[in-house]
């Protein structure tokens, strides 16, 4: 019989200690996950691009976003996983969610935040993932304006010396507040051109005139900025996008 020419790649089990082989073990198992996860995000985003052309994707002026349905699916993911693992899980699937609607086209994100401009570009590179093209906004007004024209979504500060949310009850009609970044009280939000019908469920943003004494319509409210009679507030109160109430969008 010819001498064997294989060549011996590991050492020989004698050489190798229990831990080594057992971790080399998990090295393995992690391996195997891994091209699992990679083969399931593939398909993913070859889903995500097929929907972008489905009939139930945003059309028309609106922007390809699905705040109602990405709420959904964040909901239920965190919910599944271990209260440990929550907070991963929900950046994760930020990131996974965000890759999925570039096959649709990249997210174009406008931030102006003259205050603490860090914190709010961490809070929108959080909500649509690494995947959106995130630039600053020279001032609100410019960004304002672009995002009405349709090309992405705006991200801007409140309490920050410049009362653009006015605008949105007067001449940024067409445009919604959808998200809010900073915490329990939001420090800036999102705003763009949104189906109404794609808006989250959750508190309702308002402007009303009549400061923090309010209108007189008896919604309890959570007050976020006020200028000149003018007040910017939160309420959980179920009211509709537009009407008296001076709701301008919804935060999830």
């Amino acid at each position: 019989m010819p001498p064997c020419t294989l060549q011996q790649v590991w050492p020989a089990p004698l050489d190798v200690s229990p831990e080594q082989m057992a971790l080399a073990a998990l090295r393995h198992e992690i391996d195997v996950l891994d091209d699992q996860l990679l083969a399931l995000f593939e398909r993913r985003l070859a889903i995500a691009a097929r929907v972008g052309k489905a009939k139930d994707a945003p059309s028309g002026p609106h922007l390809k976003l699905r705040p109602d349905r990405e709420q959904s699916v964040l909901d239920r993911v965190v919910a599944q996983a271990a209260p440990d693992n929550r907070e991963a899980v929900e950046s994760l699937w930020r990131q996974i969610v965000g890759w999925g609607l570039a096959r649709q086209g990249r997210v174009q994100v406008r931030v102006w935040s003259p205050v603490e401009p860090t914190r709010a570009f961490d809070g929108a590179r959080l909500r649509f993932g690494d995947a959106a093209d995130m630039k600053v906004a020279r001032d609100p007004q410019a960004a304002l304006a672009w995002a009405a024209e349709g090309h992405g979504v705006a991200v801007l500060a409140i309490n920050a010396g410049d009362p653009w949310w006015i605008g949105l009850r007067r001449e940024w009609g067409s445009l919604c507040v959808f998200d809010g970044f900073g915490g329990e009280t939001p420090t800036a939000l999102a705003v763009g051109r949104i189906d109404p019908a794609a808006l989250p469920g959750g508190r309702r943003v308002l402007i009303t005139a009549g400061g923090d004494a309010g209108d007189g319509s008896g919604l309890r409210r959570c007050g976020l900025d006020t200028h000149h009679g003018w007040s910017l507030s939160l309420t959980d109160a179920p009211v509709s996008l537009g009407g008296d109430e001076g709701c301008v969008g919804a935060i999830g």
